[in-house]
């Protein structure tokens, strides 16, 4: 089984909106939670590893994007139950603003692709109610930020 799958904890986790030259960076997930949905670059923070140093790792491996973490946003949780109603994800989430260093898109052999989209042409469809909440709220900050 899934080390992730049922697990008896909410499991540590970072995600980072990545902003660069070309938009904002996604990635469309090939595995559970979420397959097939438009998401932002992020995972479990590894034992040793500082939430920056995971969100860095993450990005760089998921997108080949070298990215600068320049705010921490806020906390969000991810709890999914299975048809049965246990519950068989359950995140908890630092998430960061970050702006892209780089700009060409070398997708993770975990992700199904990933892509650079105009903040205004997003995939709305295709993701979850939940990031396009914490989009709006980048927006707010990348406007205070002069990033817009």
């Amino acid at each position: 089984m899934n080390q992730r799958k049922y697990s008896q904890y909410p499991l540590p986790s970072v995600s980072a909106i990545v902003i660069g030259e070309k938009g904002i960076l996604l990635i469309k997930r090939n595995k559970e939670p979420n397959k097939g949905l438009w998401s932002i670059p992020g995972g479990v923070v590894e034992i040793g590893e500082t939430q920056k140093e995971a969100i860095v790792r993450e990005i760089t491996e998921e997108t080949g994007i070298r990215p600068e973490i320049i705010e921490f946003l806020n906390t969000g949780d991810i709890i999914l139950r299975d048809s049965e109603g246990r519950i068989e994800y359950q995140y908890m989430i630092n998430r960061y603003f970050a702006y892209a260093l780089t700009t060409d898109i070398q997708p993770g052999i975990d992700e199904a692709d990933a892509s650079w989209f105009k903040l205004d042409n997003l995939p709305t469809e295709e993701m979850p109610q939940n990031l396009l909440e914490l989009i709006e709220y980048a927006k707010i900050r990348m406007k205070k930020l002069g990033l817009e």
